[in-house]
Formats: structure tokens, sequence, C-alpha cells
């Protein structure tokens, strides 16, 4: 079971946190479900169905999918399918479906101007 850290220091199991919503009342999402050229927030990198190893979480966060972190989808492979290039901090990685179904992110708001 894998457990994640809340702001107010408490944990919830993750099958619990795939049910929070973000700020402004926005729900969390898979990054394999954020629109090309959308900003998000990671929320948590969790296995998307238990399938996942271990050590893609450690990867994931080694490479800078930490909560709290801005994450951008700059492109994605042809018809829309593998791999998906996303921006978090100062770097862009191609990430398989798998695993970027893995990072949770709550989408940004856009200030209309």
């Amino acid at each position: 079971m894998h457990l994640k850290y809340q702001p107010d220091g408490t944990k919830q199991r993750a099958h619990d946190a795939d049910r929070t919503q973000g700020a402004a009342g926005i729900r969390d999402m898979k990054l394999t479900d954020l629109k090309t050229g959308a900003t998000a927030r990671v929320v948590s990198v969790v296995s998307a169905d238990g399938s996942a190893p271990q050590e893609l979480g450690r990867r994931l966060a080694e490479l800078g999918f930490l909560p709290g972190e801005a994450v951008r989808v700059v492109a994605r492979g042809i018809l829309a399918r593998e791999p998906i290039a996303v921006r978090v901090g100062t770097g862009t990685f191609a990430l398989r479906l798998f695993e970027a179904a893995c990072i949770r992110v709550c989408p940004e708001q856009t200030l209309a101007g």
C-alpha cells in the first residue's frame, strides 16, 4: 500500500488520494490526461494499477517528479502516442505512457487575459 503525505502532515491511502480535489475544486488527474502545453503541479507518484515496480517511483522522483513541482507536457509521439515529452524544473524528459500514468497532477488555472 502506498501512503501519500498531506500538507497538514497526515497520511492517507493512495486510493483515497485519487478522489481528493486540488486547489479551487479541480480534481487531480494522471499526467497522461494533461493536454499538450498545459501546466500542472505534481500531487503524487503512485503505481497506476499496482503493477509498476517500486524502483519506477524512485526513478521518477530522482528526475524531479516530486509533489509541488510544476510540470508541462511539451509534445506527444506520433498519433498522440508514446513517448510524451514532459518538462519538469529545468529538464525535459521523454516518458512512456505507463510511466506518465504513475504521476498524479493538478492542473493550474490559467488567467484569461
